[in-house]
């Protein structure tokens, strides 16, 4: 099997219509891909949202202590390259996104998301994924942003993506503040560093131990730029890492928020995530 990993899309028909599913992560238990739904008998789905699956694709994966959608590898018809789609659609793609990839310049590029399946809209985001030098990858997006070439825009239009799990306070507070997420030259992007470019062994057991509601404060971050992002934060006076796959929760500030998190344990290390229950709300 190739090594499939997170935001690679695949083709597969286990349902009994073509769909397009969304690679989720590094870790995949041997011949089988996590993943999530993206495109459904020709309709874009909520890509987390696994209630109108049959229970028969869902499976347990200890290594990341939940159930998911998997699929074996065998049903794999396609898989849509990302790094491909940046050649095939280079001339496509809106010019200022193309300028940033080469302004950027990481080691290895590619396009998902709408544009990569040519699903793409008039206001649609080009999602991009990186690798490389992910602190020269960032200070360079940081440098566009001071020199203003880098800007919050369509921030209305922007917000529905995520009103499901964020305030239009708190992304409006956050949005200017974001790189990752962001406009360059009034071209609407997201972009994904990947802290990898091959599969990490499905190995050990990551134990479900609940969930956790109410103030939490980022007290460190551990490269909040990367996927997935992580910070050290502190829950009710316990000390814990959060990981994060989502944009909208990287390159948060320090300080105090709101939390409604998924916790783990994984050999004595608390971890907890905002991607899986019901999110963040801050900085307050």
């Amino acid at each position: 099997m190739e090594p499939l990993i997170e935001s690679w899309i695949v083709e597969s028909s286990v349902l009994g219509s073509r769909e397009l599913w969304m690679v989720r992560g590094y870790r995949h238990p041997e011949d089988y891909v996590v993943v999530s739904p993206y495109i459904i008998g020709g309709s874009k789905v909520k890509q987390y949202d696994w209630r109108t699956l049959p229970a028969w694709i869902m499976g347990y994966v200890p290594c990341i202590g939940r159930a998911a959608p998997l699929l074996p590898g065998r049903s794999i018809v396609r898989v849509v390259d990302p790094a491909g789609v940046l050649k095939v659609r280079r001339s496509d793609i809106p010019q200022a996104v193309v300028e940033l990839i080469d302004i950027i310049a990481p080691e290895w590029a590619g396009v998902t998301g709408s544009w990569a399946v040519f699903a793409e809209k008039p206001l649609s985001d080009v999602d991009i994924l990186v690798y490389g030098d992910h602190e020269a990858i960032y200070k360079a997006l940081l440098d566009l942003r001071a020199d203003g070439r880098i800007e919050s825009c369509m921030v209305e239009d922007r917000y529905l993506k995520v009103r499901d799990k964020l305030s239009w306070t708190s992304y409006s507070r956050l949005a200017p503040l974001k790189v990752l997420d962001s406009c360059y030259r009034g071209v609407p992007y997201t972009i994904k560093i990947l802290r990898r470019l091959d599969r990490e062994p499905c190995e050990g057991f990551i134990a479900d131990i609940g969930v956790y509601e109410g103030a939490l404060r980022i007290i460190k971050t551990l490269e909040p730029h990367l996927t997935p992002a992580r910070y050290v934060v502190d829950i009710g006076g316990r000390e814990a890492l959060m990981e994060t796959w989502h944009t909208r929760y990287m390159e948060l500030p320090g300080g105090l928020y709101i939390g409604h998190l998924k916790l783990f344990d994984d050999r004595g290390v608390t971890l907890c995530s905002p991607d899986i229950v019901g999110g963040l709300e801050g900085p307050l």
